[in-house]
């Protein structure tokens, strides 16, 4: 059985609370209407498996907005050193750089890390890593402009 994607999933039992026919829902998702058709059976099924007392309205906004996050382990509470997370290659930093530097790819550095050094962090964690090292600003290029004539090209092919 496949299964949407959360943001289709989302809209697609929106648009069924709203009453909206299953011909105009497909046309605005390019959703299956055999797919609309079976979400609207799981929601049937599981409203009358649900308890008789049903709230409507929407909530208090002090009950929509979450608590503050409490500060993190050995800091104090207002003042926060760094906003982005230290990441978990750091350590291995010129390492990986070397490796970046001889064109191999996040997997083999991945693999290595893990052989060589004991790595426990996850691949998805190098991948991010190595992303950010390859990112470069584009190489410049200088646009040659002549007047017609000062300059030929020639197509020895």
């Amino acid at each position: 059985m496949n299964v949407l994607k959360s943001h289709l999933q989302s809209t697609v039992l929106t648009l069924l609370d709203r009453n909206t026919s299953q011909r105009e829902i497909q046309r605005l998702t390019g959703v299956d209407r055999k797919t609309i058709r079976r979400y609207q059976a799981q929601r049937g099924g599981a409203e009358a498996n649900s308890p008789g007392e049903v709230t409507t309205g929407s909530a208090s906004a002090e009950d929509q907005i979450p608590p503050p996050r409490p500060p993190a382990s050995g800091e104090s509470g207002a003042t926060v050193t760094s906003s982005l997370a230290r990441s978990a290659c750091e350590p291995h930093r010129t390492w990986i750089e070397d490796q970046v530097r001889l064109k191999r790819n996040a997997q083999a550095i991945y693999q290595d890390l893990v052989d060589q050094f004991g790595f426990s962090s996850s691949y998805q964690s190098v991948k991010r890593f190595v992303r950010t090292l390859r990112h470069s600003d584009p190489e410049q290029f200088d646009r040659l402009e002549f007047l017609p004539g000062e300059e030929a090209q020639v197509d020895y092919g």
